[in-house]
């Protein structure tokens, strides 16, 4: 017997009690087990061909699909309600893209369409003016996947109850149509045909509703697991990067929430099912690595040797780690030491026309990112990120601070990451072996030049297939752009964009993608384009509030949190962000007030967490963009630079919220608010 089982199975389980998933748990076990049933009390439900209930308990039925050797767990839910819904269903492939979908019947009467789940009395509704999707043609519908039963429903649809046909139709069709709703062309998502005699439970689409499982132990392990549904039922768009047989380096973008950390999971965990490989899998900070530990450990509890294959590290620690075997334990140079030994060379007189703050964001960024050793190397190396233009001798007054910078690091026995990551490359430069046949890379935008030179040694050591990166141009916040191409991570031609948004509502997205340019390109040109990417569900308007004290924002927040627990969402649920230290204070007194445990966190270390609700507080003029990062820049012309970087830090807070999104601070408030504003909404910000 081949058993799978389907989103809507899932969905209707977590809907339970406790005590009643466990049961229906054992008596999958039990089905997953005997094939033909017999410990389970099976009945057929005559009026829907090919499905059946199994006996859970004396009220619980599962709702299976049979045919054949293959059995399909599709439901589960009290008596009448199960087979209610076994009536309303059918099992079938769509006889234009081939994908098999379970769908819903559609009665027609003499009057109008009737949506067979929503019987009962209902109030009269106004009468809408528009109709989206009234001049879309039978071909056009069909090639994204809607049934043939519910072309007349789709075009009937008005703007008022396009919410509910979504939720009736398969996700394929209902993502078309809420794009084209939005202003998106419905051409963009015409879904590729299965071939001819393929089958239908292949095609990705179906991939993304139902799951076969082999055995119990995979069966426990997906149902015990407490992840997202779309780490499961991958999108088309992303099962394809997940296992394209890719000739070089390959990057995967996307606006927030588009799902570019499940793709990267589902990568390495598909490259972890060849033999003899060994996946690196990595991030840029160890609370992120450690989330994607969590993942992997639920997606691989079935599949020990894939797990034994998969080491999960941040990339700072496995480069920490590979040093420390090969040459010893480093001793790292600190910011504040390498400040103090600039500072010292100023007070020995270098460095002449240049001041200490520039001579430090010149070291960070360029002499120490690019690994400028000597004075030659100053002089000729192109200063990418950094705008104003040196002369000769500004370069030579310049060169003898950095001189004396690495001399006095080096007497002291201290590296820079960016020396611990050059020395590892010139080791694998030198046909060194590594431990790790593949590497992928998820929030890959915060990549340093140091990082970004070892994982092009690493690739070109390697296989074709070596290096996989995903990340968000619109999330960078650590470091000034610089180009990929140059230093051997060439992913044109390689490069896949996400346009499905799962996590953030539709509203919190449009608001976040105002702080970003409609198109935002790298250094190599490759461009991103934010138009066009959709939400897959809707929530509230994000609130800004703007008042005229600490105080009255923290009642604002309180108000908020508490609005928000009496609606069901639980403390550990929300979080209360700000930009850095000095405001953490102001968000602890709100937590507190509201007596809500929740989680307060800078902006920076949000970085890649969820939350159903957010607010971001202490949005005030003179916090972000933050004035000490802006007195700092010793380079004018790197101002806009670091604007920017300010407005990605804002948009990454904003984009940690799915349903609930308030922003605050005392007016008139941070710049970056202007851009949030919707004039159309008729949305008051004070």
């Amino acid at each position: 017997m081949t058993l799978l089982y389907a989103s809507t199975f899932t969905k209707a389980l977590r809907r339970l009690t406790a005590n009643e998933q466990k049961q229906v748990k054992i008596a999958a076990f039990d089905l997953a087990q005997d094939e033909g049933g017999n410990g389970l009390q099976l009945h057929r439900v005559e009026a829907a061909p090919g499905f059946w209930t199994a006996r859970v308990s004396q009220d619980l039925r599962l709702v299976l699909h049979k045919d054949g050797a293959r059995t399909l767990i599709a439901y589960v839910d009290h008596h009448d309600a199960a087979y209610r819904w076994a009536e309303r269903r059918r099992l079938i492939p769509h006889e234009r893209t081939g994908a098999m979908q379970l769908v819903q019947v559609v009665e027609r009467t003499v009057e109008h369409l009737v949506y067979t789940e929503r019987v009962g009395e209902a109030a009269p509704r106004p009468t809408a003016t528009h109709r989206p999707f009234a001049k879309l043609s039978d071909d056009e519908l069909l090639n994204v996947g809607v049934p043939r039963d519910w072309l007349a429903a789709v075009r009937a649809a008005d703007e008022m109850s396009v919410d509910e046909l979504f939720d009736l139709l398969p996700d394929e069709a209902a993502e078309a149509l809420l794009d084209v709703a939005t202003g998106g062309r419905i051409e963009d998502h015409v879904v590729v045909p299965a071939a001819p005699g393929a089958d239908p439970f292949a095609h990705p689409d179906a991939q993304r509703r139902f799951r076969e499982v082999a055995g119990v132990e995979e069966l426990r392990a997906a149902l015990d697991a407490p992840f997202a549904e779309w780490a499961v039922f991958l999108h088309p768009a992303q099962r394809a990067p997940v296992t394209r047989d890719w000739r070089g380096p390959a990057r995967v973008s996307g606006s927030a929430g588009t799902g570019k950390t499940i793709v990267a999971l589902h990568r390495a965990v598909h490259l972890a099912g060849r033999a003899g490989a060994r996946v690196l899998l990595t991030t840029f900070s160890k609370p992120l690595a450690a989330a994607l530990a969590d993942k992997v450990a639920l997606m691989t509890e079935a599949l020990p040797e894939r797990r034994a294959r998969l080491t999960v590290r941040s990339l700072d620690q496995a480069a920490y780690d590979l040093y420390a075997e090969a040459f010893g334990q480093p001793s790292l140079a600190t910011p504040s030491q390498v400040r103090a030994a600039i500072t010292a060379a100023v007070a020995a007189g270098l460095g002449e026309g240049h001041d200490a703050a520039f001579l430090f964001e010149e070291w960070d960024e360029l002499v120490d990112a690019w690994g400028i050793v000597d004075a030659a190397g100053y002089a000729t190396v192109p200063r990418l990120g950094r705008k104003t233009r040196l002369g000769p001798r500004q370069r030579e007054r310049a060169w003898a601070v950095f001189a004396f910078v690495r001399d006095r690091l080096a007497q002291r026995g201290l590296v820079t990451w960016a020396e611990i990551y050059a020395r590892l490359t010139d080791r694998l430069g030198q046909g060194r072996p590594l431990p790790f046949t593949h590497v992928v890379v998820d929030e890959a935008q915060d990549l340093s030049v140091a990082q970004a030179r070892f994982l092009a040694a690493i690739g070109r050591a390697g296989e074709a297939d070596a290096l996989f990166f995903t990340g968000d141009l619109g999330q960078r916040i650590f470091h000034l752009p610089f180009s990929w191409a140059k230093l051997g991570l060439d992913v044109r031609g390689r490069a896949v964009v996400l346009k499905v948004c799962y996590r953030t509502s539709h509203q919190i997205r449009r608001t976040a993608d105002r702080l970003l340019g409609r198109e935002i390109a790298d250094q190599d040109g490759i461009g991103e384009v934010r138009a066009g990417t959709v939400s897959v569900f809707d929530g509230p308007e994000p609130q800004v509030t703007l008042v005229e004290d600490e105080a009255a924002e923290r009642d604002a927040v309180v108000a908020w949190l508490r609005a928000a627990l009496a609606e069901g969402v639980a403390a550990d649920e929300m979080a209360l962000l700000v930009r850095g230290q000095g405001q953490l204070s102001r968000a602890r007194a709100a937590a507190k007030a509201a007596g809500a445990d929740v989680p307060v966190l800078t902006m920076h270390e949000a970085k890649g967490l969820e939350f159903r609700g957010v607010a971001v507080m202490a949005l005030d003029e003179d916090v972000l963009p933050d004035p000490d990062r802006l007195a700092g820049v010793g380079d004018i012309a790197d101002l806009k630079a670091v604007q920017d970087t300010e407005r990605h830090l804002l948009y990454v807070a904003a984009t940690r919220a799915r349903d609930r999104l308030l922003l605050a601070g005392i007016r008139p408030g941070s710049e970056f608010l202007d851009d949030l504003v919707d004039g159309e909404s008729g949305q008051d910000r004070f």
